[in-house]
């Protein structure tokens, strides 16, 4: 049931941009206003490339490449539902006989219904790593209207106001997207966003038997940093401890705030000896690095690292992601219990094809 609400969800941002894209193309055909014709033409080949971004996910979805990572299915299904009854709505049965400032305004209507942060999370959750730049095309689509509306009603006051909450809604919703699966202090993904990702990246390595490696950091100390010398001296440490880890993992590595001074890595394509020696950059980065005291002093840092890496050979079902963070709990656990500042040994789960 889930699978085909993933499903159902990643067809419904096609088919409404597929609306978008064949609306825009009608009033580029018909609109005696060559300059906002010519808008209606780039706005349609805009939506376009957004029916490719879905079309090519949910193509993934339908070859195991990206698994059921998107929660609470149900609401988003309520609320792409909801967009698709107000886009309906608001799109008359012939838009050719409409004036050009008339044609405006529905495209102000469309977009307006369509800035849901809904389909920015759903990004944000299935390619991270492309999130950045549909996040920019979108904004420039956007933003290309709101220009259009402030020059063609520039004498209306409602039209210029309206305008600003269209590019405040647009603003405001990217944030709220980014702030589901985002850690607001460091800018990492936030648990939300890890587990997500770690289930379509198990599910990647289950599908291709590909070595995935998990760790997780823990700030050795932090509650005396945070008691000696305060929660903004603890902000920055954690803040030097996302610094540090961006710089020690590679880019196609996901880094994530786990929780409170604790952080997580997920390393596709790293096998035992690999994780091992990621362990020990991520400790030398942080050892190279500190924090600053009020006074300006620096905080010397260091974290214990736990590792776990998946070395699948077939289907493990859904469990393997839990087991592969309690592995790599356990080895964190050991690390801290043998005088921190160092890592676990780097537990190995070997996933065996499931019965039949």
């Amino acid at each position: 049931m889930e699978g085909a609400a993933m499903r159902e969800i990643l067809a419904m941002c096609v088919q409404l941009d597929t609306v978008a894209a064949r609306t825009y193309h009608t009033l580029s055909q018909h609109c005696t206003d060559p300059e906002l014709a010519r808008l209606f033409s780039n706005l349609a080949a805009e939506e376009e490339s957004h029916v490719e971004w879905w079309g090519g996910l949910l193509e993934a979805w339908e070859q195991g490449l990206i698994p059921d990572i998107v929660p609470d299915t149900d609401e988003l299904l309520n609320t792409l539902d909801q967009v698709e009854q107000d886009v309906h709505a608001a799109l008359p049965d012939d838009v050719s006989g409409l004036s050009p400032l008339e044609m405006l305004d529905l495209a102000a209507h469309l977009e307006f219904f369509m800035l849901d942060p809904v389909f920015s999370e759903l990004l944000e959750l299935t390619e991270p790593g492309r999130t950045g730049m549909h996040r920019e095309a979108y904004a420039r689509h956007v933003e290309r209207l709101v220009d259009a509306i402030e020059t063609m009603r520039g004498a209306d006051p409602l039209a210029r106001f309206l305008a600003r909450v269209l590019r405040r809604a647009l603003r405001d919703n990217l944030a709220l997207a980014t702030f589901a699966v985002r850690d607001t202090l460091t800018g990492l993904f936030n648990r939300r966003g890890l587990i997500s990702h770690l289930k379509q990246w198990v599910s990647w390595a289950q599908r291709y038997e590909r070595p995935l490696a998990v760790l997780l950091i823990d700030v050795d100390r932090f509650k005396d940093v945070n008691d000696l010398h305060g929660h903004a001296a603890g902000d920055d440490a954690l803040a030097r401890v996302a610094d540090g880890l961006r710089a020690s993992t590679r880019e196609s590595d996901l880094i994530a705030r786990y929780g409170g001074d604790e952080f997580a890595v997920v390393a596709p394509e790293t096998d035992v000896a690999e994780c091992k020696a990621l362990a020990d950059r991520v400790i030398e980065a942080i050892r190279a690095t500190a924090a600053t005291a009020d006074d300006g002093a620096p905080i010397a840092l260091s974290v214990s690292v736990g590792a776990a890496v998946l070395m699948p050979r077939g289907h493990a079902g859904a469990s393997t992601v839990d087991a592969l963070l309690a592995a790599a709990d356990m080895s964190l656990y050991a690390a801290k219990s043998a005088g921190r500042d160092r890592a676990g040994q780097v537990s190995v789960l070997d996933a065996a094809p499931a019965a039949l």
